[in-house]
């Protein structure tokens, strides 16, 4: 069996309506499906392998302030269950890391002290 389709099985499965309000699941599938158009990502007639490109784009980035912290996390934690391919899951747990990253810069003083100033 080939890779699972990103968009079809496996963002589906995470970006439901009891996950995200109405409005904001219509953002996500427009930003989703224009990702899929720009970086060829679909597993029918692309190339899944792409996603790492879309992992480290800024089009993802805005993707992870729409869904936030845990959703994106979420959806990245699939797709490292889902893909076989050791890049992808990579990418995947390098995006987590980043997240997290700035979860934690978030939560510092040193972004305390940028705002006061």
């Amino acid at each position: 069996m080939g890779d699972p389709d990103f968009l079809r099985n496996i963002a589906s499965k995470i970006l439901t309506p009891t996950t995200l309000d109405l409005k904001r699941l219509d953002d996500v599938r427009r930003l989703l499906a224009a990702a899929e158009s720009k970086y060829k990502f679909s597993s029918y007639g692309g190339d899944p392998k792409r996603l790492i490109e879309y992992f480290q784009s800024p089009d993802f980035t805005e993707l992870v302030l729409l869904l936030g912290v845990d959703l994106s996390k979420k959806l990245l934690q699939e797709v490292i269950a889902s893909y076989a391919d050791k890049d992808i899951q990579a990418a995947a747990k390098k995006a987590i890391d980043e997240i997290d990253g700035y979860k934690d810069l978030e939560d510092s003083d040193t972004l305390l002290m940028y705002k006061k100033f």
